[in-house]
């Protein structure tokens, strides 16, 4: 009986994998500016040359609606792989399939062992070496989210909507985006601004995004996020955002293309926010919020 169970549990793993590498295998032959999570609604290995409404994105989670100009512009781009989307469903699919997306080959599929030639020698190493590799694409992957967007000077926030009387009167260097723009219009690399000073009054508070796509929401009265959009970014950009407690913690977009639309953590991808300051002569000085903050 147990071993009856045992190949049966064996030759269901051989079909999943069987199944996995014919679709892994389709997606490898893919043209090189097709982001292999794009596909159809009723088909995920098909796909269309040009935007359309029946396109869908399979990174993670249910399969989301995408804009024509998130089609054109990031998912039938060589440069699909700086969408935050992709960056998040490379650390959530197994390595074996990363592999098979990056390096166009057929996922290798070995022929299961019978119960007698199972040993644990044998199995040992290819499970140490499995790990090791999920490991590094997990850091990696998670290293580069974390950095991308960072000021190149650590300082810490201000966390309060004043500046603190502690302060130094002589203001430290942030990196902070150039002054605001309608979204999406392409910007040089970020420029230095200064931090608040004690004497400083606070303006409002700001959006901050690098190159890339994220989803934006409209927020109905229950809370609910409703109407999702692709917002997509040539370089860093900004907007004015005010800042939402109820229904449910969000950031409201006030100038630009995206006006009216709202920020949501963990939802709309690695924006940041931050306070911008006047000082008495009106230069504007800036701080980020922290990610609990948010």
């Amino acid at each position: 009986m147990f071993r009856r169970q045992k190949r049966a549990e064996a030759a269901a793993e051989t079909a999943r994998e069987l199944e996995r590498r014919a679709l892994f295998e389709r997606l490898a032959q893919r043209p090189d500016n097709v982001c292999p999570f794009l596909a159809l609604a009723d088909d995920r290995v098909g796909y269309r040359s040009a935007p359309t409404d029946e396109h869908r994105c399979y990174a993670f989670g249910d399969p989301a609606p995408l804009s024509s100009e998130q089609q054109s512009r990031v998912c039938l781009q060589r440069g699909y792989g700086n969408c935050p989307r992709y960056l998040r469903g490379i650390l959530v699919i197994p390595t074996d399939e990363l592999e098979a997306l990056r390096r166009p080959q057929p996922m290798p599929v070995a022929a299961p062992a019978s119960p007698a030639e199972e040993r644990p020698g044998r199995r040992r190493a290819p499970l140490l070496l499995a790990g090791v590799l999920v490991l590094l694409l997990v850091g990696g992957g998670a290293g580069f989210l974390l950095t991308r967007d960072r000021p190149a000077a650590v300082i810490p926030p201000i966390s309060s909507s004043s500046p603190s009387a502690s302060s130094s009167a002589s203001p430290s260097a942030t990196v902070a985006a150039t002054p605001p723009v309608a979204s999406g219009t392409p910007l040089a690399t970020p420029t230095v601004e200064p931090t608040p000073a004690p004497n400083d009054t606070f303006d409002h508070f700001e959006v901050s995004v690098a190159p890339g796509s994220y989803t934006i929401y409209h927020i109905d009265a229950a809370g609910n996020l409703t109407d999702p959009r692709s917002a997509v970014f040539d370089s860093y950009s900004q907007a004015t955002v005010t800042e939402v407690e109820a229904p449910r913690r969000s950031w409201l977009v006030q100038n630009g293309d995206y006006a009216g639309y709202s920020y949501v953590a963990e939802q709309s991808g690695p924006f940041r926010i931050r306070r911008v300051y006047l000082s008495p002569s009106g230069e504007r000085r800036t701080d980020y919020l922290t990610p609990g903050e948010l």
